[in-house]
């Protein structure tokens, strides 16, 4: 589950490497003839259409005790249209070339339809059917309960899926952020299928739904594809509030004493950012710091102490607005000490000092490489623009994304990372061994004595 969940937060939430573009495609708003919005890019040279959706939802965290609400909404549908099965869903999907597919997360439901121009319309039939009539059938959703609790049990076996989820229990209140970040087994077992019939009936509606589309239709022919497909949909219902996720100061080193081969490191804290066109500009300076093999964050462990292999810098969502920044590495046992040093080292003298011209030029490149050859297709144009469409960013996002990102100087960029960063010192879990020489605020030997750690 811990996965599936992360997966799917990334997926919405990746503004500053995904939703990124270049002087075209051109973005239009256009309107089906049954009414509904949507956003269209014309790519006459890509053979496929691509279509992405999605409804702001906050039923996940807003109803108590429906955190599972997220994954397994979503994982029912898919099991296919009244009438059929997922096996025979997917075969006459493959038969089409074309893919499907819907997820949840704690701020949105999103779905995806990609085929030839030739089978899209048949295709979207298909998505039309999962949408207003699935099957959503109880045998499945047992099974689906069942495995995955045993698979969130499972995972929390994994020294560095033990950090993160004791890390996001040390900067989240308890409360529904929590438990679905932290892939809460119980969770599962507390959804029924009335609860999804009910979510489904409320939230996958006309008027709150957002639509992009790309690829070799026009935008007639796009407009009644899309009518077709979100046509048979309840014209409004009752979307729940969302909270906003509770943080609480750490500043703690946990320690988690279990055999493992490698010692699982996070660390991190909380950000000032929001989620604009402009995070972009942060996720540039989170990738000096720890993006890559030339990442400062990385020459300091991995080249100088030759302690690991990698490392991963990240901001991690946490909720639609909410980003959080997130240190990972499995680094050798006999130099957590060295490396938890190397950690707060260099993080401090990166807040304080910041990046320099030279580093964040190559950087700014990069991006706008990543950009250009990312949205040659429509799929992955359709899949970007998503995420922007959400945030109701503006409709020329894409064709000044360039621009933006060659006008970041230095300046702006350090005056995020001063002012948006988490302060030192950061919020640490390493799972190890033995604790001996790290000095830790509080020693465990399990998940459930977190609770005893002070705060």
């Amino acid at each position: 589950m811990k996965a599936i969940v992360r997966v799917a937060l990334a997926a919405t939430a990746c503004l500053g490497q995904a939703a990124t573009a270049f002087a075209e495609p051109v973005v239009v708003p256009q309107r089906t003839p049954g009414g509904l919005g949507f956003r269209q890019v014309f790519m006459p040279d890509d053979t496929h259409q691509a279509l992405n959706f999605a409804w702001r939802d906050g039923s996940a965290i807003a109803l108590p005790g429906k955190e599972a609400l997220a994954d397994l909404g979503p994982a029912l549908m898919m099991e296919g249209p009244k009438g059929s099965s997922q096996s025979a869903m997917l075969e006459k999907l493959k038969d089409l070339q074309a893919s499907m597919g819907l997820r949840g997360t704690a701020s949105f439901t999103a779905g995806h339809l990609s085929a030839p121009r030739a089978r899209f319309a048949e295709a979207g039939e298909i998505l039309a059917r999962v949408l207003d009539d699935p099957a959503l059938p109880q045998d499945k959703l047992a099974r689906l309960q069942i495995n995955r609790a045993v698979a969130s049990r499972q995972a929390s076996e994994n020294a560095e899926t033990l950090a993160q989820q004791l890390f996001d229990g040390l900067i989240l209140e308890d409360g529904p952020y929590r438990r679905l970040l932290t892939g809460e087994p119980s969770m599962f077992a507390q959804v029924t299928r009335a609860d999804i019939a009910a979510w489904r009936r409320d939230v996958l509606v006309r008027d709150g739904v957002v639509i992009v589309t790309a690829g070799p239709m026009g935008t007639a022919e796009a407009g009644r594809a899309i009518d077709r497909i979100f046509g048979g949909l309840p014209q409004s219902g009752k979307v729940p509030l969302r909270p906003a996720p509770v943080f609480r100061p750490s500043g703690k080193l946990v320690v988690v004493e279990k055999p493992a081969v490698q010692a699982a490191i996070v660390a991190g804290g909380l950000t000032g950012l929001t989620v604009t066109p402009d995070l972009a500009r942060a996720e540039i300076a989170v990738s000096v710091f720890g993006g890559g093999f030339a990442g400062r964050l990385t020459k300091a462990i991995r080249e100088r102490l030759g302690a690991t292999y990698g490392v991963s810098v990240a901001l991690q969502p946490v909720g639609a607005d909410t980003r959080v920044l997130a240190i990972r590495s499995a680094v050798a046992n006999d130099k957590s000490r060295d490396v938890l040093a190397a950690i707060r080292t260099e993080y401090s003298r990166y807040v304080a000092e910041g990046p320099t011209d030279v580093e964040i030029e190559p950087r700014k490149r990069i991006f706008i490489n990543r950009a250009h050859e990312m949205l040659r297709r429509a799929s992955a144009t359709a899949a970007g623009l998503i995420t922007a469409a959400l945030h109701d960013f503006p409709d020329d996002f894409l064709t000044t994304y360039e621009t933006r990102i060659r006008a970041y100087d230095i300046a702006a960029i350090n005056a995020d990372i001063r002012s948006k960063f988490p302060k030192p010192p950061l919020t640490i879990v390493i799972v190890a061994p033995s604790a001996d020489g790290l000095e830790a605020d509080c020693i465990i030997k399990s998940r459930e004595e977190i609770a005893h750690c002070p705060r």
